[in-house]
């Protein structure tokens, strides 16, 4: 089995990250409001499946246009080469002229590399495609985002049910603030980018969102039904 690329886990840990912020969100806006366990795990759950088939639902709809997109350009390319194949050779030198190729040069490698593969070399060297997104990357891309987005999500999840109640909303934040740090750790090391900015911006997004989502639940009833000034007495709702 191939083991998926470095570029591969880097584009997944952005959903990742997505599913962590955002269920932690959730989850920190209901405590806010009061919620008990069993809405905090409603509304969590909800969350993160509905993020999950949103996420991947915008993956599919991005590599299915990606891939229409270069059909498209395989057929304009593919009946230009044959209503006009000097053109388009001439078109290629002029690119390898723009590069700094000496005119001469350009055309020879223009007319060489096209009586080897015209349309391989149009689309290569005038849209950079080398070959046409396979037909099942759609596919891979949704369930790859909604993987990653549910994965994300089952940690503050899994904070709530292992943590008491009051304990929760710091947990949940503590929880956050380390499965960012560790994320952005990996995302700096494979690209080869800055750790320290790259950990600096995703615990930046991190806090603000759950402050935001804290702010937002604080002014929202209790979905227990505490904060609507409803008593019971005998099981009857009093008010």
């Amino acid at each position: 089995m191939k083991l998926p690329s470095a570029a591969a886990i880097r584009g997944r840990i952005p959903d990742m990250n997505d599913g962590i912020i955002a269920t932690a969100g959730v989850i920190e806006g209901f405590i806010a409001a009061g919620a008990g366990t069993n809405a905090l795990l409603a509304a969590s759950i909800a969350a993160t499946v509905a993020g999950a088939g949103s996420l991947g639902g915008v993956k599919f709809s991005e590599a299915a246009a990606e891939r229409d997109a270069e059909r498209a350009v395989i057929a304009e390319e593919q009946q230009d080469i044959l209503r006009s194949p000097e053109t388009e050779i001439a078109e290629l030198a002029a690119h390898f002229e723009g590069r700094g190729v000496n005119p001469e040069m350009a055309d020879a490698v223009a007319r060489q590399i096209s009586e080897r593969d015209a349309l391989a070399a149009q689309l290569d060297v005038e849209h950079g495609i080398r070959e046409l997104t396979p037909a099942h990357e759609p596919y891979i891309q949704a369930i790859g985002g909604a993987a990653a987005f549910i994965l994300g999500g089952a940690l503050p999840i899994a904070i709530v049910l292992v943590t008491p109640p009051d304990l929760r909303a710091i947990a949940t934040v503590i929880a956050v603030l380390v499965s960012l740090s560790l994320t952005a750790l990996i995302t700096a090391r494979l690209g080869r980018a800055s750790v320290w900015r790259t950990v600096t911006r995703s615990i930046v997004i991190g806090i603000l969102t759950l402050l935001l989502s804290l702010l937002a639940g604080s002014f929202l009833p209790d979905p227990d039904g505490a904060a609507t000034g409803m008593s019971t007495v005998g099981g009857v709702p009093e008010f």
